[in-house]
């Protein structure tokens, strides 16, 4: 016997995707949720790597938002999360703002989100089809899913390239404008060291480089407090003119931008890429719907390029769906 279909069908397990997952879940609705990755969060990652862990994405958020700190209230009560620091030694402002991270490592809040939700990991969506009443989504393992309706939370350029294998009309006359749409790229080197890093308290700082902008030492940190590590974050430049260089090359050449701060030896040395990082001209709205045909986007690109910004917006996109069934959004 067939199934019947879910409420909703979400398309990425981010910070966004998981925030609108869980409103859902919360209003009673049934809600599945595709990742491509094996982790939570997107961007919000945390890799093990000769027995230190590291923050290779976000490395804090910080609360700008009062809908926000609600939930950041909850994160720090549940032990999920805590203030790293409120300013670096740079700031102009000395009493400066908290900074928050996960108390193990940046995933920890979307796995505290995921923790009761059906989420799908290794699932990457090749083939999207709307049918009466319903889409359907095929992934590359030959799985299929259901959903009332779809909410795609995955960075814009990858959302869309999913949506197109549709055949809709999904985004009527705002295809153009979304298609403006530009990111970012970013490099991460996630180095281990032999001893401490000698980066100063509180173990984060911006660096004025063409190279490098960020090194965070993941053991003051609080999540590697057996081996030193640290996150060496590219600038937009550097990471755009390496992208498609070797590791051996452009890790050396972040490594030397680094070696001034640095006081121990490098035992290993490994390069991530982030292809959509900060969105430039984000959509000037929080969500984006299509009602006609059961259509939601969500994610930074249409919140903004913080971690607050992603995770309001899945809430948006989650609030004016739970809204609209109520009658209060007109299509």
């Amino acid at each position: 016997m067939r199934a019947d279909p879910v409420d909703y069908l979400v398309i990425g397990a981010g910070i966004s995707g998981l925030a609108c997952a869980e409103a859902l879940h919360k209003a009673g609705r049934s809600v599945v949720v595709l990742d491509k990755g094996r982790g939570f969060g997107g961007r919000l990652a945390t890799r093990r790597m000769d027995g230190a862990r590291i923050d290779h994405g976000a490395q804090y958020f910080t609360v700008r938002d009062e809908r926000f700190r609600k939930y950041v209230d909850e994160w720090l009560a549940a032990g999920v999360i805590r203030e790293w620091f409120r300013h670096l030694p740079i700031d102009s402002n000395p009493e400066g703002y908290p900074r928050y991270c996960g108390v193990n490592g940046m995933t920890d809040v979307p796995k505290y989100l995921a923790r009761a939700l059906t989420v799908h990991r290794s699932q990457q969506v090749v083939e999207v089809v709307k049918e009466l009443g319903y889409w359907e989504l095929h992934t590359q393992v030959g799985d299929r899913f259901e959903g009332r309706h779809l909410v795609v939370a995955a960075p814009l350029p990858q959302a869309m390239s999913i949506l197109q294998t549709s055949g809709v009309n999904w985004a009527r006359d705002d295809l153009p404008k979304l298609n403006k749409i530009a990111y970012e790229k970013g490099l991460a080197a996630l180095v281990v060291l032999d001893g401490p890093s000698g980066i100063p308290d509180p173990g984060g700082m911006k660096v004025d480089s063409e190279v490098i902008n960020w090194i965070g030492d993941n053991q003051q940190k609080g999540i590697s407090p057996d081996v030193s590590a640290v996150t060496i974050h590219g600038t937009a430049d550097f990471s755009a003119k390496h992208w498609d260089t070797p590791d051996s090359l452009r890790g050396q050449l972040m490594l030397d931008a680094a070696a001034p701060y640095l006081k121990s030896k490098v035992t290993n040395i490994a390069c991530h890429r982030w292809g959509f990082t900060t969105p430039l001209n984000p959509w000037p709205e929080a969500s984006y719907h299509n009602f006609e045909i059961a259509l939601s986007l969500a994610g930074d690109a249409f919140g903004g390029p913080r971690v607050e910004g992603a995770f309001l917006s899945g809430l948006h996109a989650a609030e004016t769906l739970l809204n609209k069934k109520c009658g209060m959004v007109s299509s």
